[in-house]
């Protein structure tokens, strides 16, 4: 997937309108809405280190609802314990050293 200005704009979009849903699967609602944010401010600025593609192909598949959700469901998995580990390392004190 590119990282044009359109490309970002639909997925923010289907992010918005379908990121929810795929929240609802996780057991753990205590961080949703700080991951739901994550996730939007990534689409829009994007993200540090060398993982920026993949993480937009995980937005990108988690949020294909034409496969069923048992095909998609460790893509879903693996977003969340992504985007909990940029959180956790953003909080870190040694963040932005």
């Amino acid at each position: 997937m590119t990282s044009s200005a359109e490309d970002s704009a639909a997925l923010r979009d289907d992010w918005i309108h379908g990121g929810r849903l795929i929240l609802a699967a996780d057991p753990d609602p205590s961080d949703h809405a700080a991951i739901h944010a994550w996730i939007l401010e990534f689409i829009e600025v994007g993200g540090e280190g060398l993982d920026q593609d993949g993480i937009r192909d995980l937005i990108d598949h988690s949020l294909n609802f034409d496969i069923p959700v048992r095909a998609t469901g460790r893509v879903r998995q693996s977003l969340i314990a992504t985007v909990r580990a940029r959180l956790v390392a953003r909080a870190s004190p040694r963040h932005g050293r």
